[in-house]
């Protein structure tokens, strides 16, 4: 049995609804999101495809199902928000969130998976008509931006490059993904494999761009943020190198037998080394310090708590059940 398999279990239901290869809904305008209405022992979805997070009383409640429920308050960004590795609705970062937070507003998944930037502000665009009074906005995200800034310009467009971008354009008929588009410039072309004529940008440029575009919809969510009356807060997302450079035993083995598999060290590991962590932070701090928006720089805060055999991480960047209430006992200290 494999390491993952036998150590993160609950990892295989992930796998086949809630990956590349798995349920994906194309929509108009979002590019793609989560299976709606899903229902397993590990994740549920609402009718639009939120994660239902759990209130204090151990009610299920979303973003398209909080009846009874007047004012929430939200916890938006990618994958790690929706909770990959959590073993049940339950032990997702927002539910951790109610459940030690002593205020009474339950805190919505507003996560989407493999979302950049851009995506996520689509999210709140598009779907806030559903939500109720919004007391708090925490905006926890960070590495898709980064991470997907290692494409060159020809594949980032005018508001940044995307997961899944291979699938979108060969799910194209023939005749739109055949024109002399940057549709047949991107079609099948992954986040991880770049245009063999173009060299990859340096680490510089990874960060200027990637601070470039979150900043620019940080602005975005401010302005919604101040019509709703509700604090922001941006939260640079922890990963597994951010935090420590040797994981606790079990995260070495799963680590080992992801990069086997896939490579991700192999891609990203120019990013995981603490120094860009640090850089990254003081320029996105530096641009929502003049926004007045609140900034944490979560991984020096996890770093300075964990302890060297603490589990916390199913991967580099998702957080097993002990992770997400670790983490979320530790932000609930910051805002």
């Amino acid at each position: 049995m494999s390491a993952r398999a036998r150590l993160t279990p609950q990892m295989q239901d992930y796998e086949a609804k809630f990956t590349d290869g798995g349920d994906v809904r194309w929509l108009p305008y979002l590019m793609y999101f989560h299976p709606a209405g899903h229902r397993s022992t590990t994740v549920n979805t609402d009718s639009v495809g939120f994660r239902y997070a759990t209130t204090a009383d151990g009610r299920p409640v979303s973003v398209a199902d909080h009846d009874g429920i007047d004012s929430v308050r939200l916890l938006a960004g990618s994958s790690t928000v929706f909770g990959i590795g959590a073993a049940g609705d339950d032990w997702t970062l927002p539910s951790r969130l109610t459940a030690h937070d002593p205020r009474p507003e339950p805190w919505l998944n507003f996560g989407g998976r493999s979302f950049n930037s851009t995506q996520e502000l689509l999210l709140l665009t598009l779907y806030r008509h559903l939500l109720p009074k919004v007391e708090e906005i925490v905006l926890f995200s960070g590495f898709n931006n980064l991470g997907l800034a290692r494409q060159p310009q020809s594949r980032r467009g005018d508001h940044g490059a995307f997961f899944n971008a291979g699938q979108f354009f060969d799910a194209l008929p023939a005749e739109v993904a055949d024109s002399p588009s940057m549709f047949q410039r991107l079609r099948g072309i992954g986040p991880s494999r770049p245009a063999q004529d173009e060299p990859v940008p340096s680490m510089e440029e990874q960060l200027d761009y990637a601070t470039d575009l979150t900043l620019r919809h940080l602005r975005q969510w401010q302005t919604v943020a101040k019509d709703l009356g509700a604090k922001l807060t941006y939260v640079l997302q922890p990963l597994a190198g951010w935090v420590r450079p040797t994981g606790s035993p079990e995260e070495e083995e799963i680590f080992a037998e992801l990069d086997a598999i896939g490579g991700f060290t192999a891609t990203y590991g120019d990013i995981l080394r603490t120094e860009v962590n640090l850089d990254y932070a003081a320029r996105i701090e530096t641009g929502a310090k003049e926004m007045g928006v609140g900034f944490v720089n979560l991984s020096p805060v996890l770093a300075d708590a964990i302890t060297d055999d603490q589990w916390l991480f199913v991967d580099r960047i998702h957080f097993n059940d002990e992770g997400h209430d670790f983490v979320a006992r530790k932000l609930l200290q910051l805002l």
